[in-house]
């Protein structure tokens, strides 16, 4: 039974279909095989300086509101502005009580918190389904991500009453991962704890796949290429990895560090390459659109990431698409999708000596590397695939009709 559903997220694809987060990139996979799958999609976002109101991009309808100009000017293609998810749930509301626009919609699926709640908003004024995804949660990790004691207790405090708020209102709250799935589930009443579900992260196998050519700017690179693909926050980690490298070229003198991604570490990270004289062996590449990153994770011999905190890595599950050998940080999210170390070299995370003795043993050893490419292939094609997320997402929306 083809379905009529609502994406929302306050970031979404811009008029050349290029995506700068993970959260966006989830949504909008999920809004294509869902297409694909035959039902009638709408992603609904918030507008983006000189792209087009509505706009159709591979079978998806994508609205994009505006509030008094002031969500465009909000946009940040590498990060989700506060200010952007007001004005968003401000427009939502508003929408919700003046607008007879969606009538017929089944599903309307928020994505993190202000989506969530504009989800319930539009949802509830029209009779449908509502669905919410949390993509993880900084919960524990706020202390290490921001320096502000104030500001870490105020966005904890919002998380802690958010969360089971929308379990509370949503027919049923997805997460990416298990750990905070289950905290919530502690945090809410027993009663609405069949509501809480984990779906983790899926990945394009279509596009991320051992077939892809490497990019020809990276072909002539002599030495092993290190390879990470993260936007360039504190969670990600980045910055350890730049410390890690000092002690792998020790090893490796001609290798190169290759990033992918930018974002508000930006000047820090430079600076640290220039203190530890590794201008020569890092290159940051700047943000790419996701349709060209595999051809950079095609000429890796190992990709890296050092986050702090993380959902069900897409970035590992790009990797793992890819056939490359991983080195992730030993945390909730990374655990699961890497089985736990038999698909990813684990290491505990912001430790730098421990991320690069992770990559040496990788370059050190072709039969390791191999054997952990191979693993990590062969659980994406079981698993992972956009295919079977969307059927179990899917069977979400058939069980909310069902209610």
């Amino acid at each position: 039974m083809p379905l009529h559903i609502a994406t929302l997220f306050e970031l979404g694809p811009d008029d050349a279909g290029s995506i700068g987060g993970g959260v966006e990139l989830h949504a909008y996979n999920l809004s294509k095989e869902l297409a694909r799958r035959g039902h009638k999609i709408t992603y609904i976002t918030g507008a983006i300086p000189d792209n087009e109101e509505k706009k159709q991009l591979e079978g998806i309808d994508i609205q994009r509101l505006d509030f008094c100009s002031l969500i465009r000017r909000t946009y940040d293609p590498q990060q989700l502005k506060f200010l952007r998810q007001l004005f968003f749930l401000t427009k939502a509301a508003i929408k919700s009580k003046t607008s007879k626009e969606w009538e017929d919609f089944d599903i309307f699926h928020g994505h993190i918190y202000s989506s969530g709640l504009a989800a319930y908003l539009l949802g509830k004024k029209r009779g449908a389904k509502i669905i919410n995804t949390i993509h993880g949660s900084y919960y524990k990790h706020w202390k290490h991500l921001t320096k502000n004691r104030f500001v870490a207790g105020l966005y904890r405090s919002m998380e802690r009453r958010l969360a089971p708020l929308l379990t509370k209102k949503c027919h049923y709250q997805i997460h990416t991962d298990y750990e905070f799935a289950n905290l919530v589930r502690s945090w809410s009443k027993p009663k609405f704890h069949d509501k809480i579900l984990t779906v983790l992260n899926g990945v394009d196998t279509k596009k991320f796949n051992s077939n892809v050519k490497p990019n020809e700017k990276l072909i002539d690179e002599k030495g092993p290429i290190i390879m990470t693909t993260r936007r360039l926050v504190v969670k990600n980690g980045v910055l350890f990895l730049i410390k890690a490298f000092k002690k792998i070229i020790e090893e490796f003198p001609t290798s190169k560090l290759i990033i992918i991604g930018d974002g508000p570490e930006k000047l820090t990270i430079q600076r640290e390459v220039q203190n530890l004289n590794l201008e020569s062996n890092i290159k940051l590449i700047g943000m790419l659109p996701n349709s060209a990153i595999p051809s950079y994770l095609s000429a890796a011999d190992v990709v890296v990431v050092p986050s702090i905190v993380e959902a069900s890595s897409i970035s590992v599950l790009e990797a793992m698409a890819m056939r490359k050998p991983v080195v992730a940080s030993d945390i909730p999210g990374i655990r699961e999708i890497s089985n736990y170390g038999k698909n990813c070299v684990l290491v505990p995370s912001m430790n730098p000596a421990e991320i690069a003795n992770g990559t040496l043993e990788i370059l050190q050893s072709n039969e390791k590397a191999e054997e952990i490419a191979k693993n990590g292939n062969e659980e994406i094609l079981q698993h992972y695939s956009w295919e079977k997320k969307a059927e179990e997402i899917e069977q979400i929306y058939l069980r909310a009709l069902e209610k």
